[in-house]
């Protein structure tokens, strides 16, 4: 399913570290025996978590996540606050051998600025270790410089959504910044078209098979032109009717008709209410 966001501010409910720690029952004072104990026990369901979603914990610290994946050697999916990364994050779930994560997903919010900056060499630990990874990336930031450590080409990005307007800038980098992209979802876009960059994504992100696009303008010809280029990989392709710009070439009907013939299956752009 693809969907496109609102921003709602986030609420942030107070939990601690060690309230953390308490609370998922982990504790660092186990003896040999307590550890071998637990490793031989599958049954034990704090070990056996795949999903941990951590969102709005400002007195959190890095290390009570830490602690729990270390803990928990089935876990698969990880989400959580951007302001949460670190180094010492990323290369504490490369070193653990037995954690199989398939997911991580990040949220960026402008309330948790300053956001950590986190070296090329812990992500590319990070990839390595974690090939396949799907890192899906949450962005609410709309100043060009707050989008700058978090969309960089060691930054393995597979799933892009930008809930509130991106800049022009950040929109032209995806397709040298994020060459393993698979999914592309802009909430909103503007002022300008977004077919120049919409065609260099296409040509630098092999891999993106599904796109989004919300309140945003794009003519008739850009879009039907991006779709020529992606048409044998774009399994999801949502677009507001609203943000289509009938040009001297096509409208929105004979775009409808000339996608649907690319795609190989009848499309036509999303409906959205005027009220």
């Amino acid at each position: 399913m693809l969907a496109l966001m609102s921003a709602p501010k986030p609420a942030f409910p107070e939990i601690d570290n060690d309230k953390f720690e308490t609370i998922m029952k982990i504790s660092n004072k186990d003896t040999v025996e307590q550890k071998k104990d637990r490793s031989n026990n599958d049954a034990d369901p704090s070990r056996t978590l795949q999903l941990l979603r951590v969102k709005g914990f400002p007195r959190l610290l890095p290390e009570g996540i830490q602690a729990l994946v270390s803990y928990c050697q089935y876990l698969q999916e990880l989400s959580l606050s951007y302001s949460f990364v670190s180094d010492e994050l990323l290369l504490a779930l490369s070193a653990e051998k037995q954690v199989q994560l398939e997911t991580l997903r990040l949220e960026a919010h402008p309330e948790t600025k300053p956001l950590p900056r986190v070296s090329d060499k812990a992500w590319f630990t990070f990839s390595n270790n974690f090939p396949n990874i799907n890192l899906v990336l949450l962005s609410y930031m709309t100043n060009e410089d707050d989008q700058t450590p978090l969309i960089a080409p060691y930054v393995p990005i597979t799933h892009l959504y930008f809930g509130e307007a991106p800049s022009e800038a950040t929109v032209l980098c995806i397709a040298d910044q994020c060459p393993q992209l698979v999914e592309l979802v802009i909430a909103a876009y503007g002022p300008g078209l977004l077919d120049d960059a919409l065609l260099s994504i296409a040509e630098g992100c092999p891999r993106l098979n599904a796109v989004g696009l919300g309140d945003c303008e794009i003519t008739c010809s850009g879009l039907l032109e991006f779709v020529t280029r992606c048409a044998k990989r774009l399994q999801i392709l949502y677009v507001w009717e609203t943000s289509l710009v009938e040009d001297s070439e096509l409208d929105v009907t004979k775009v409808s008709k000339n996608v649907s013939l690319r795609l190989g299956r009848t499309w036509v752009p999303e409906y959205i209410p005027l009220y």
